[in-house]
Order: structure tokens, then sequence, then C-alpha cells
């Protein structure tokens, strides 16, 4: 209770004025002074420590119950001899898929194909784009498209595919709808990408009676994408396979950016509603923790701006198909198990994924 009003009444004012009766110090009662002063500090620090532990526990509740709601599905992970990487690094094999209205031309899956490399120490890491149509030996099937072992053996196949071309070991797998994209685009607010010229994107948009072709102009220069323009950009109908994976990368790079220059995931405010939105977008393999997936949260933050490193892994036409450049690749592979992408980059400058795609 306040002591100026009292228990009984109101105070006594020459009380508060610092005298008693006879001018002096109330009698039976000492001074105010520094350690009552203390005393008050302390415990409203300490509650403020208690509220903040509060809010602490029931945001990581709330995250772990998001966590839990991401679909989840059965992938075999096979450990490869040789495969190695740095104690504490994390790989993920990280693919596209499509659902909705609007169509590529390719059923249920966007040919995008992604190495998303964590460093040892949760500091910095990359990208790793491995073009889809590149030839390698996909187990018991011979030399094929890399996009097939998706359509042969599912995940399982791919991430043993993967594994065996690159000898790292993958850690988790994770696919993105890019239909649920435009969520989180508008969630954070849009992102701004590049384009050398002007482009007139079309896409075949799927009604319940026809498909009618819908176009959105993209002007030369930087464009800021909502929701709806990220999804005519990553899927403009004209785009060849490739140039279709360097512009989904590209909103990838993007929205990382975004989340990492304004700490969209470590702000307890912007936190939950980005949260959400990648929960609605992501399918994990079955073996994915939810503490997994909350690290893998906080560590995309370190994958923004000059932090993470975007390539794409170097290839070269020839009359069989699309191969890649074994020696550099082999250079690629083993960067990523040293944790130095960005030294791969700077020596190979060629293999940066462009921020301004055609």
């Amino acid at each position: 209770m306040s002591e100026i009003s009292g228990q009984n009444g109101p105070a006594d004012p020459e009380r508060f004025a610092g005298r008693g009766p006879a001018g002096g110090r109330p009698r039976g009662r000492r001074a105010a002074g520094p350690r009552r002063g203390l005393r008050i500090a302390l415990v409203s620090l300490a509650s403020f420590v208690v509220l903040l532990g509060v809010a602490a526990v029931g945001g990581y509740a709330f995250v772990n119950h998001l966590a839990s709601s991401i679909q989840r599905i059965p992938v075999k992970f096979t450990k490869l001899a040789g495969a190695t990487q740095p104690a504490g690094a994390m790989t993920l094999l990280l693919t596209g898929a499509t659902s909705g209205p609007i169509s590529t031309g390719i059923p249920g899956s966007t040919g995008m194909i992604m190495l998303l490399h964590i460093n040892a120490g949760d500091k910095g890491g990359g990208v790793v784009s491995i073009p889809p149509q590149a030839l390698v030996q996909v187990p018991g099937h011979g030399q094929t498209e890399l996009n097939n072992a998706v359509a042969d053996g599912g995940a399982s196949l791919l991430v043993r595919s993967v594994e065996q071309l690159t000898h790292l070991p993958i850690n988790h797998y994770a696919r993105i709808n890019f239909t649920n994209v435009a969520n989180l685009v508008n969630v954070i607010g849009g992102v701004d990408v590049t384009l050398p010229k002007e482009t007139v994107a079309k896409v075949n948009v799927t009604l319940p009676k026809e498909t009618v072709t819908k176009e959105h102009t993209f002007h030369a220069g930087v464009n800021h994408l909502t929701g709806t323009t990220a999804v005519y950009y990553v899927r403009q109908a004209s785009l060849t396979e490739e140039g279709r994976v360097l512009r989904q990368q590209n909103v990838m790079r993007a929205i990382l950016d975004k989340i990492s220059s304004q700490h969209l995931l470590t702000n307890p405010v912007t936190m939950y509603r980005v949260m959400n939105a990648l929960v609605t977008m992501l399918t994990l393999d079955s073996n994915f923790t939810n503490p997994e997936v909350m690290k893998l949260a906080a560590n995309l933050d370190h994958l923004g701006g000059s932090a993470g490193t975007f390539v794409t892994a170097p290839t070269y036409s020839a009359s069989s198909g699309f191969n890649l450049n074994t020696p550099e690749s082999n250079e690629l592979w083993t960067a990523i198990r040293h944790d130095s992408i960005a030294a791969f980059a700077k020596k190979y400058p060629a293999t940066v994924t462009p921020r301004a795609p055609s």
C-alpha cells in the first residue's frame, strides 16, 4: 500500500516534509536512504526478468507449436562413406514444388534443386543451386537428368543422388511450395528484384471452366514485388528452365536479405507472422525436429546480405546434354565441405548467381 495514502487516513504531511512534531526525524522510523532505493530497483528488475521469462516461454511454446504443424514426409538418409563436413555445420537439400491455379507446364515441380549450407558456429553460409537438367549418376537409373531422380524415387532418391554427386552429408530435406511463397512475400512487406530490361511476364491461370493467360509488365531496373507479382516473376511462361530456377533463387535471396536486414525473425513483433508464413510453404523430412527447425529459422538471418553467398554449380552444354564442369564442380563440393563457399565464389565469380537475371 502506498505510503502517501496510508492505511487509516491521509498521510501526515509533516512526516513527508522530513520532520516530526518536534522538527526532527519521525520517531520510530529510519530515514529512507540509498539501500531502500536499491531494494526497489532490484525488486523491479527481478519482476521485469520474470515477465521476460514468461514471455520467452510463451513465445517458445507458440513457435514450437508452429514448427509441429509443418508437414513432414519420410525421407531416407544414407550415410555415404567419405561424406564429411565440419562439426556443427548443416546442409539442407532444398527443392521446389507448385500447386494451385497458375501453371508452368511442369506438373508438381519447379525444377529448383539447391543446397542450403550453414557454416559451423552459425557464422554465415551459402546457397548452391544445382541445375536440375544436369546429367548425373542416379543410383539404379544410370546417367540421367538430376531432376528425374524426384520422379523415379522421390525425395529419398534425390538425397542419395546429391550425396553421391557431392560427397556431402545431407542432414535434412525441405520442399518449398512456391504457390505459398506469395503469402510470405506479402507478410514481410514485399521484396525488391532487378531486371536488366523491360519484360512482360505471362502466366497461364487455370479457372474452373477454362485456362486464361494473364500478364504483368516489369520495367528495367528495380521492381518491388508483392505476393502476386512474385508469382508472375518466377513463373513467366517464356522462361527457360534455367531462367526460371535463377529467378526462384533470386526471390529466395531477396526474402533472406529482407529477413536479415530488418531482423524479422529475431523481433518478437514480426517473428510470429513470418514463422506462420514459413510454415505454410514448407514440407520437411520426418527426422527434422522442432528445435532444429527453430535453429534453422534463426540461422536464416545469417544468409542475407553479405553473410550469405549464392552460387550455381558450373555447367556446359554438350551433344549428350547439360553437363557439370567436373573440375570446378568438385572444387565447389570441397568448398561446401570446408565452409568456404565465399572463397570459391571469389575465385570463380562467374558462378555467383546474378542479382538481375533476365
